[in-house]
Order: C-alpha cells, then structure tokens, then sequence
C-alpha cells in the first residue's frame, strides 16, 4: 500500500516536471488534489532587486482583475506573510489585521475559499510563494492538510524551478556547491543516511548535516533527495563516479 502512494506521487512528480508550463503544472496539482485555486509568485530576481511580479494563477479571471484594479496585493494578510515567514503555513495560523477585513469578504464573494495552505521559497536571492485555496470545509481541509503538506513542498520546489526557467531559460546561473556539499550529496543520492555520511567522510553528524542544509538552501530545494536529484539533473555531482572527481 505504502509503494502504490509512493509510485503514485512519483507519477504526479514526473506529470508536473514535464508539463509544458507553470499554468498546466499548478492545474495538473489541482486536480491530483482537489483543490479549488493554487498560485505562484515569485516576486524577486537574483540580483536582489524587485522587478514586475511574476505570478500564475488558476483563480478567475474577473477576481484577477479586481485583485490588480483595487491594489489587494497591499493589504493581503497571505502575500503579506508569505514573503516574510520561511516555513509553510496553514492560512488559519495567519492574523488578519482590521484592514484587511473588507479584502477577505470581497474574495469569498468572488469565489475565493476560506481555506489555504502557503509554502514559502528562498532561492539564491530570489523569494516565492506558492499557494493553494479550497473551498471544502475546514474538518476536510485540515485532513488534507495532514496527509499531503510533505508532497506539496516538493511539488512546490518543481514548480518554482520550472517558473525559473520559464523566466531565465539555460542563462539562470547554476549554483556553485562546494566540494564537501557536493561529496554528502553524492553519497545521500546513493542512499546512505546522515551517520553513514559522516563516517564515510570523517566527519561530525552536525558538520554533515550542516553541509547538506547548505546545499539545499543553495539549489533551492525542500528536502535532501530533492536537492540530489536536482544536483544529478544540474551535472554537479554524478552518484555513479569518483568522489575524487568532486572539485569546486
């Protein structure tokens, strides 16, 4: 049973990583899901300057429009908190000051849910936000909520990478591990865990885990094995060769 959730989330992985575009991944999630709205906004570049927004969404048109013409993005508690917060949060969590009151009736009249779920993104000097809105009550949600927040945080990692290169094509700059990140990354891609690693290399656990956390805030990715796989896609490492070959 375990095996069949797993093969079924690597299906929907491999559905989104070759989806055409942003707007067919985010859509392709929702119907894996049932969920009602999902958006991505990626709001800075790597050079650290703000730029015109870059967003996609599923949400109707006609709120869309009223979003932009009314100028929402400036009293929106979730945009508001998305970019500050690091960790993913559960709408709920969120405390909506009085000003935003008016905004949140408006899109529950639009059609907007009640409900939603943000994983917010650090890459290089770039911050994203990917959202998900439902309008099934809130028991379900939070059962939903419960069983795949893990799985969203890795679709949200390939979705923002997909967006990079919707954005920058081949020209994003790939980034520049070091030989010890590159070395626990070849050997986590061979499976070996977090104490085996450090006796491979000699080094402390902490040492160790500090040097994959590091690689994965530089390559932008939720977990280890997604910062592997990336790693291997992006020719940084190659699980199968010499260690030896590991420079910076």
């Amino acid at each position: 049973m375990i095996l069949q959730i797993r093969d079924k989330f690597q299906n929907l992985t491999l559905e989104i990583q070759n989806a055409q575009s942003v707007d067919n991944a985010l859509s392709i999630l929702e119907v894996a899901y049932g969920i009602d709205f999902s958006t991505y906004h990626l709001a800075m570049t790597i050079a650290d300057v703000v730029d015109t927004p870059y967003v996609r969404t599923t949400y109707r048109d006609a709120w869309v429009a009223r979003y932009l013409l009314r100028g929402y993005v400036k009293v929106d508690p979730i945009v508001r908190e998305g970019f500050i917060r690091q960790m993913p949060f559960d709408w709920r969590e969120v405390e909506v000051p009085q000003a935003a009151h008016d905004f949140l009736l408006d899109a529950q009249e639009h059609g907007v849910g009640a409900n939603g779920y943000s994983i917010p993104i650090v890459d290089k000097k770039r911050r994203a936000l990917f959202s998900l809105n439902s309008r099934m009550p809130a028991s379900e949600w939070s059962n939903l909520v419960q069983a795949y927040s893990p799985e969203w945080l890795e679709l949200a990692f390939l979705i923002h990478r997909k967006a990079v290169f919707e954005l920058h094509g081949e020209d994003d700059p790939i980034p520049q591990l070091g030989p010890r990140e590159k070395e626990c990354l070849h050997w986590s891609a061979l499976g070996k865990t977090n104490d085996e690693i450090a006796v491979i290399l000699g080094l402390s656990m902490h040492t160790t885990q500090r040097y994959l956390m590091s690689a994965r805030h530089k390559l932008g990715a939720a977990s280890t094995t997604a910062a592997a796989a990336l790693a291997i896609q992006l020719r940084l490492i190659n699980p199968y060769g010499n260690t030896q070959d590991l420079g910076s």
